[in-house]
């Protein structure tokens, strides 16, 4: 017999080596261990394969008490249950992509082997649970083979007990003592049958041992596709599986199943991301899903809620919570401040200030229509933001059907005010270089760019493909919005029945209302214009201007009498005027004067007309000698900056804007443009006023003059120079808030530096020509001469006599001076034919009273207001005031006054009465269309818009120089809309309902999420979902059937998961991406061959996607050199993932403004580094951004800076010191899954 050692501790002679020597000697093994781990069995499976009976005993290993106490850890529990979840989890460890990777293929062919002896019965495995087993023991030999060997001591039959770990084992090679079996109780028993006695007691666990092996990422038998891809989806979207309790009954049998699932899933991205939008269509009962959050908020006992919505819906929300539905009471149960009482909002940020810990933090803000707070510029933005963030632990839900209005910027903005000015977001993908490089960045940064995309196309005058960047879109919108649409709650069934109705919508009937100007009205607008052509329009001929050429002059530096004169003589002497006025080359054959395009219809003409009025009092800068009559070239070779070019840049363009306003208010009603004309007059003459005395004053500060100074004009001049000194001083203390702007600014009519006498000219024809339009327009304001107002009063009584859609009429325009004016005509045309007309109407414009009180008395069911019958109102004239959020399904009809040329406008509108709760099945929208004119309108309009958008690429810089534009985003052209406006009555009903229902950026749904949330709806209670959730990490699997023809055997995704925290917060970060892997074709040398490449989740998850058919399990004979290709994936995934890259990044004026303000602080400030590592929170970038401009300002106007700019900068930097660089730091990645081709 050999001689083995007896003391054995892995010092001088390692367990691993004496039992190889022993074990080729042996065909039956007896193991006792604490613990056992696979890379331990690679040590010893060799010889194991020739052995007749192996049998494994599991005992446990205690875990100190301190630690389950601390951890509150439940041994017994199912998850934490020992072997079985420590095995588990060291088994996926080994496809993650650690330590072990060098050995997988090792670790692989020893697991596979262990499956075949337990398949051979050659291994058996048991546990001993209780009491706890904690001896170590490996016995070679079998009762009465005279030659068996038994080592007992402290090594568990792992990689480290048998190698590495400082243990101490004793070996005994008496087989009399090994194999004694005792005959009487006052005997030992010898290892064997010690060993025996134990594994009679133990619990069987072959079977689950070997499930384990199979199942783990060493196994060799794959999951079923489905399986995978349902895990797949677990990984991609972990938010579906947060758990949320459901709301109490009572508050759960208001909802209907679809408000359920969103007010579910909005708590869910509240607990987890601190803000959430609902986004739900016009008419789907926001205030009621966000109602039900707000009392199940109360009942858990968070209990401080806090509602911000406009000042109109204010009395709405007390009405609806105060309401039998949710009883709650404000001051008791909720706060409510409206958007608009400043005041009030500086009350509450002054408390908070003071009571930051105390229990009366909000618990729960709520900001009803949060549209109108996109812009982050605005103080009332501002102000909400900083009451949040004296709030920090706050949730915020905002409500809105139209996040996007303008731009994607618009839901950044919202969503950045919400998270209380977090400039930071979530990771998504995004291609750039057209397609050809994925990167991953945050979803802010990731929308500026898309948006920016955008704008330069559009002022291309191309089509932007928001498809290209869908993927990236809904990556991030996902974990912020919940949206559900009128078709789709339909379609899906999650609808209580109202009344018995399966569709409590009722349908929309679209009606055309149209009319026609008189003939004699015509003929006398000709006469007129003939008698005066000569004269104010100095021989030219308004009805042949060429409103297509002169559509493009974007920018005026002359009268346009003046401008179309000069065109007009050189297209006559064949000179190129494209080049020279910036216009397509197809100008220069489009003759600005043209019989072609001569009409005698009174819209085209009075158009025509407008545009010969310079609108001087708006440009007077404009006047300047080295600006008058500039080509567009010269005044950019002129490289105005600041507020300098800013302001001669919108002076420039203001003609436009008022093109498109005068337009508008032309076909809203004569009366309302001829108002506009009377302003314009009176502005020329306030204007002239202060020209004639020597002085440029702007009409804003012309109407100061008049209202605050009465003329004294040296006072408002001392004023200003004091204000501005105030400002100075105020601005060095940071309060410049505090200061209210006073007096005028002095800018003296000096004939050396401005055009005066030419200004004084073009003054005059604007007046002349004003003169034209107010006669021409006061006739078409007659009441005989007005065929609009004539032919809405008809088909309304025509209508009401019909009695299809009730007796209540709801009506819109866009302009409250149209809604004046019907108010003093209707009476006189409808109190002879509808009874009590004027009790029975209300009219709402900008200087109406108290909006609530009035619709109450219109729509009292729907409002659940209880009223005098006698004060009840049938029929309510609105601006758009009344287009947001109000509740009016009293009403069954709705007209257009004018028309709606924004579309989401137009949705709001109609919702108003086709809503929720409506008893109308069926219900009418009215459009006043002028019936020879609307083409003209149409495309004229569309035409004007678009050349505002592209007025800043025209000169050359992407400040907006007119304000928010009054269009949204649209993502398929009006023109598709155009139907609404169909005589047919079928056509126009159909195009409408297309319209609703067309599908814009905020409908892109994940198919994939909802696809999961099915999943985990359906097995809520069978256990599939642990099951699917158990698949081990690491875990190799097939690619569904679909994808057998892929050519590339090589091919492999891998989903990683990215661990690490963010550097400032030590917050934790779990990140997870897919990368391909595959060989490449190219020869590399010594280097690896294969190449790995991120891509984005949704092109991975097509390729994984399949259905519950597809889920057969296979032996896993993938053939790749798997080590290889997890490192390679996992290089990939750290590379895209972590990022030093700032949050905020500055552009060139900041750096210009950090190089003069480096002159002014210590050398050793890395002013660039501070700024980028320290912005990340939006009124932080705003306050940086605001002093760039000042320093600019200063360093251009006086070479030098102010105190106040520079102690402004040292605060800000103070305060951004006190922040640490916030950079994201990669710490482990992981092998979650991996997919190979079948």
């Amino acid at each position: 017999m050999m001689a083995y050692p007896q003391f054995i501790d892995n010092s001088r002679k390692k367990l691993s080596d004496v039992l190889n020597e022993i074990a080729p000697n042996y065909s039956v093994l007896r193991i006792a261990t604490g613990y056992w781990d696979l890379a331990g069995t690679i040590e010893l499976i060799d010889d194991f394969e020739q052995y007749s009976k192996i049998q494994l005993l599991i005992g446990k290993e205690p875990i100190a008490h301190r630690l389950q106490t601390q951890y509150n850890i439940d041994m017994n529990s199912p998850e934490n249950l020992f072997p079985e979840a420590d095995i588990t989890h060291d088994l996926q460890e080994y496809g993650k992509g650690g330590n072990n990777t060098e050995i997988l293929e090792q670790l692989r062919m020893t697991a596979k082997k262990l499956v075949n002896l337990i398949n051979s019965n050659k291994l058996e495995v048991k546990i001993y649970r209780e009491p706890r087993l904690h001896a170590k023991a490996y016995i070679f030999g079998e009762l009465g083979d005279a030659d068996s060997v038994g080592i007992i001591g402290s090594s568990n039959f792992t990689k480290a007990g048998l190698t590495s770990n400082a243990e101490l084992n004793f070996l005994t090679e008496n087989y009399q003592i090994v194999e004694f079996k005792p005959t009487s109780d006052k005997q030992q028993n010898g290892h064997i049958v010690w060993f025996d006695e134990l594994w009679k007691d133990a619990e069987d666990w072959t079977g689950e041992f070997s499930n384990i092996i199979v199942d783990s990422p060493v196994g060799d038998k794959t999951y079923g596709a489905y399986d995978v891809y349902i895990k797949t989806l677990m990984e991609v979207f972990p938010e579906e599986l947060q758990p949320v309790d459901p709301f109490d009954k009572d508050i759960e049998d208001i909802l209907h199943p679809f408000q359920n699932q969103n007010a579910l899933d909005l708590r869910r991205k509240l607990s987890r991301y601190g803000v959430a939008m609902l986004s739900d269509s016009v008419g789907l009962g926001k205030t009621i899903t966000a109602a039900a959050i707000i009392k199940q908020y109360i009942e858990d006992g968070n209990n401080n809620i806090c509602i911000i919505p406009p000042a109109s819906l204010k009395q709405q929300w007390i009405d609806e919570l105060e309401g039998e539905r949710w009883n709650l009471r404000e001051g008791k149960d909720f706060r409510l401040i409206s958007q608009q009482d400043s005041g009030k909002i500086q009350e509450q940020i002054d408390y908070f200030k003071h009571h930051k810990n105390s229990r009366n933090t909000i618990d729960l803000f709520v900001v009803d229509e949060a549209h109108n707070l996109r812009n982050q510029g605005s103080t009332r933005y501002q102000k909400i933001l900083q009451l949040f963030q004296e709030n920090p632990q706050s949730r915020v839900l905002l409500l809105t059907a139209t996040p996007i209005n303008n731009s994607l910027i618009d839901f950044a903005n919202q969503i950045q005010l919400g998270a209380k000015g977090d400039l930071v977001s979530i990771n998504v993908p995004y291609k750039s270089n057209k397609g050809k490089t994925l990167e991953y960045i945050d979803f802010f940064e990731a929308l500026k760019r898309i948006q920016s995309e955008a704008t330069r196309a559009e002022k291309r005058g191309e089509e932007f493909d928001w498809d290209f960047h869908k993927n990236t879109i809904i990556a991030g919108i996902r974990h912020y919005l919940v949206r559900s649409t009128r078709q789709g709650v339909v379609k899906n069934q999650q609808m209580n029945s109202i009344n018995g109705r399966s569709n409590p919508f009722p349908t929309s009937t679209i009606e055309q209302f149209p009319y026609t100007y008189l003939n004699e009205d015509n003929e006398f607008i000709q006469q007129v214009l003939n008698e005066v052509q000569d004269t104010t329009f100095e021989a030219l001929s308004p009805v042949s201007l060429n409103l297509n050429l002169i559509g493009e002059l974007t920018q005026r530096t002359s009268h346009p009498l003046d401008l179309y004169k000069e065109i007009h003589k050189e297209q006559q002497s064949g000179i190129n005027i494209s080049e020279k006025y910036d216009l397509s080359v197809n100008s220069n054959s489009n003759a600005i004067f043209s019989n072609k395009d001569e009409t005698s219809n009174i819209i085209p003409t009075l158009f025509k007309v407008i545009n010969f009025l310079g609108f001087a009092p708006y440009k007077p800068d404009s006047y300047s000698h080295n600006i008058y009559n500039k080509t567009i070239n010269e005044i950019r070779a002129l490289d105005l900056k600041g507020n300098e070019a800013n302001q001669l840049r919108t002076q420039l363009a203001v003609h436009n804007m008022l093109h498109v306003t005068w337009l508008k208010r032309l076909e809203s009603s004569t009366a309302t443009l001829l108002r506009s004309v009377l302003n314009y007059q009176d502005r020329i003459a306030l204007f002239e006023k202060w020209l004639d005395r020597g002085y440029i004053v702007s009409l804003t500060d012309a109407a100061t003059l008049d209202s605050e100074y009465g003329e004294d004009i040296d006072k408002a001049f001392e004023d200003y120079d004091k204000y501005l000194s105030d400002l100075d001083e105020a601005m060095s203390q940071g309060n410049e808030q505090d200061i209210k702007k006073r007096g005028v600014e002095r800018k003296e009519a000096d004939e050396k530096l401005f055009n005066i006498p030419q200004l004084k000219k073009d003054l005059q024809r604007d007046k002349e020509i004003c003169k034209f339009l107010t006669t021409v327009l006061t006739r078409l304001s007659k009441k005989d001469h007005d065929r609009k107002l004539n032919a809405f009063a008809d088909k309304i009584v025509e209508r009401l006599e019909e009695n299809k859609y009730g007796k209540k009429l709801l009506v819109f325009s866009f302009f409250s001076d149209t809604i004046d004016y019907l108010k003093e005509r209707l009476p006189q045309i409808l109190e002879n034919r509808i009874p009590n007309f004027s009790k029975r109407a209300e009219f709402i414009s900008g200087n109406s009273g108290s909006v609530e009180e009035i619709t109450k008395r219109f729509s009292p069911n729907s409002k659940k207001a209880k009223i005098n019958k006698q004060s009840e109102l049938d029929f309510l004239f609105a601006t758009d005031v009344l287009s947001e959020g109000q509740n009016l399904q009293d009403a069954g009809f709705l007209v257009n006054y004018d028309l709606h040329w924004n579309p989401v406008r137009m949705i709001q509108r109609n919702g108003r009465i086709n809503r929720l709760g409506s008893t109308y099945e069926n219900i009418l929208i009215a459009n006043m269309k002028p019936h020879e004119d609307l083409e003209f309108y149409l495309k004229l309009i569309r035409r004007l818009e678009h050349k505002i958008a592209t007025i800043n690429f025209t000169v050359g810089n992407d400040q907006s120089i007119l304000g928010e534009s009054e269009n949204p985003i649209e993502f398929h052209e009006i023109l598709e809309s155009d139907n609404i406006f169909d005589d047919d009555i079928d056509k126009a009903s159909k195009a409408m309902e297309q319209f609703e229902n067309t599908e814009d950026i905020l409908d892109w749904v994940d198919n994939y999420s909802t696809e999961l949330r099915k999943f985990i709806d359906a097995h809520k209670e069978d256990g599939e979902i642990k099951r699917i959730q158990s698949i081990p990490d690491g875990k190799w699997n097939y690619l569904p059937k679909s994808t057998e023809n892929f050519e590339n055997l090589d091919y492999v995704i891998g989903l990683y998961r990215a661990k690490g925290k963010i550097s400032a917060t030590g917050a934790l970060i779990k990140d997870i991406g897919f990368v391909s892997i595959e060989k490449s074709s190219e020869k590399r040398g010594p280097f690896s061959s294969l190449q790995a490449k991120y891509i984005q989740e949704k092109d991975a998850l097509k390729q994984i996607q399949t259905t519950p058919q597809d889920n057969k399990r296979m032996i896993d004979k993938i053939p790749v050199d798997r080590s290889e290709y997890i490192k390679k994936g996992s290089t990939e995934i750290s590379v895209q993932f972590e990022s030093a890259n700032p949050v905020y990044s500055i552009k060139q004026q900041g750096m210009q403004a950090l190089e003069i303000l480096k002159t002014y602080f210590d050398s050793s400030y890395n002013l660039v580094g501070i700024i980028e590592k320290g912005i990340r929170y939006s009124n932080d970038k705003r306050t940086f951004e605001q002093i760039v401009r000042e320093v600019n300002k200063q360093n251009k106007e006086n070479g030098k800076l102010t105190p106040r700019v520079i102690k402004n900068f040292e605060n800000l930097l103070t305060k951004l010191l006190q922040t640490e660089s916030d950079e994201k730091r990669i710490e482990k990645v992981e092998g979650v899954l991996f997919y190979a081709k079948p």
